[in-house]
């Protein structure tokens, strides 16, 4: 929920007398920590120190300038061209979307114009009245008669930060949330005041009545576009995440064309975040175990308080990755998007060597150095993904090319249906590979229910791997080298 969700009823010249307001500068402070909110549920990476930036620029430039300050937050919140693009998305969703609806609002929608703040004055004989003063002297329906919009704006904001607004999805929801936010905001103040004077039956408060019921509507309109506002921005977030969501856990085979050219933007987010865990996984092992004997010891003059400290590091050789992907017709699709996961984590992976093959087996490792790793998922595609695979005469050939080169350092992956066409499956060649291997994996794209039917040979493959898993959608793929990575670390 934002200020300018009350766009609406207030206007900008409206917020830049209030922002003179300590109580309206904190409400304000909040909207922009839900802004940020927002952003991040849009995947804008946002960091604490980004935050306080941010606060601290919209404090210097002020809320009254509205391109002034979609630049300082943009600066201070975007470092990509993709997190820019996001940014200003959600920020016109957030700050300004119902500027044109309010300009085209049908009449019935529209309050009165507002007469001044001086023109509200009641008769001395009903200001007297104890039921009517009482009602009067409500925080909100003195703000509306002393012509206070700030304080209506802060009622409505504090609100919808105390009643978390956040929570709306669905569209049949509005009504309830419009009708609780407006009630947490204070509009019973406002009906308690115009009901004890419709009581009095007098034709001198037309004027005041109708004043407070202008006040009324604008309160009641400012939470439904408050609603609307935070319905819209959840919707498209949520919408997202329930998108990617499914499109994580769905196998890819089943996936249209359409979808499947949505997968690499998720890949690389999905490695990234990986990538991100690992990493300070590495830093700390390289770092060591703190040698607490020797610490203590080289601390003796400083009374035993370790100024200085010093840890255990054991010394390991660099693992080696060693890649080779089945890319015929039935499993192409898995092959190219195991490869463009694994390269996109380049950072925190072994030194990778990937192959192909459908009979014949072919290095593609210098293809992804020269190339973007998308770019040469696609020349892969195109140069080899074609005809039946021989797992017989491929596994043969990788191991006379590179057996002398896997030792105890080097994990294998093989990416593949095991689908041996009633040809020689390999198996000995196979052994050999896991015989001189730290490990062996087996990435099998088929459900574990088609194992072992038909010409599969993935149950004698089994005996000469130290671990085969199903791994046809992206979740599984995530999983799966989320544990190699904590292994080979």
């Amino acid at each position: 929920m934002s200020f300018s969700n009350l766009r609406k009823t207030f206007s900008w010249c409206d917020l830049k007398f209030a922002s003179c307001s300590r109580d309206w500068t904190r409400a304000v402070e909040q909207s922009l920590l839900s802004f940020i909110n927002t952003l991040r549920q849009h995947d804008v990476r946002i960091s604490t120190s980004e935050t306080l930036d941010a606060l601290n620029a919209a404090a210097v430039v002020g809320y009254a300038d509205q391109s002034l300050l979609r630049q300082s937050l943009a600066a201070t919140l975007t470092k990509t061209h993709a997190d820019k693009e996001r940014f200003e998305r959600c920020f016109e969703l957030f700050f300004n979307a119902r500027g044109e609806s309010a300009q085209s609002a049908s009449p019935q929608d529209k309050p009165a114009p507002s007469p001044a703040a001086g023109e509200f004055s009641l008769p001395d004989a009903v200001a007297s009245d104890p039921d009517v003063a009482a009602a009067m002297d409500a925080p909100l329906v003195r703000a509306a008669t002393e012509g206070r919009p700030s304080t209506l704006a802060v009622a409505i904001q504090e609100a919808a930060d105390e009643m978390q607004l956040e929570g709306i999805r669905f569209n049949t929801q509005k009504g309830i949330y419009r009708r609780r936010l407006a009630e947490a905001a204070g509009i019973g103040q406002l009906d308690k005041a115009i009901e004890a004077l419709k009581a009095i039956e007098s034709d001198s408060l037309e004027g005041p009545i109708e004043w407070l019921e202008q006040r009324r509507h604008e309160l009641d309109m400012a939470a439904r576009d408050a609603v609307e506002h935070q319905l819209l921005l959840n919707a498209n977030a949520a919408g997202r995440s329930i998108q990617q969501q499914a499109l994580r856990n769905t196998r890819l085979s089943a996936l249209e064309h359409y979808h499947l050219k949505q997968l690499p933007p998720l890949i690389r987010a999905l490695a990234k975040k990986l990538a991100t865990r690992h990493r300070q996984r590495r830093r700390i092992d390289r770092r060591g175990k703190l040698d607490m004997a020797k610490t203590l010891r080289r601390n003796i003059a400083y009374g035993g308080v370790p100024f200085h400290t010093y840890w255990k590091q054991k010394r390991r050789d660099q693992p080696k990755l060693y890649v080779l992907c089945d890319v015929s017709g039935s499993v192409s699709t898995y092959a190219r998007f195991l490869l463009l996961f694994l390269y996109s984590m380049s950072e925190v992976m072994p030194r990778i060597r990937s192959f192909v093959f459908t009979s014949q087996v072919f290095e593609v490792s210098e293809l992804f150095d020269r190339n973007p790793a998308e770019q040469a998922v696609e020349i892969v595609n195109q140069r080899w993904a074609r005809g039946s695979s021989d797992y017989g005469s491929s596994f043969k050939q990788f191991a006379d090319e590179h057996r002398g080169r896997i030792d105890r350092n080097t994990t294998v992956i093989i990416l593949g249906d095991g689908r041996a066409n009633s040809a020689d499956p390999g198996l000995e060649d196979l052994r050999d590979i896991y015989h001189r291997a730290k490990l062996l994996l087996w990435f099998n794209p088929e459900p574990r229910s088609h194992w072992n039917t038909g010409d599969s040979e993935i149950r004698r493959y089994q005996s000469a791997c130290h671990y085969v898993a199903e791994c046809n959608s992206l979740a599984k793929l995530e999983r799966l080298l989320d544990r190699l990575l904590t292994i080979l670390r």
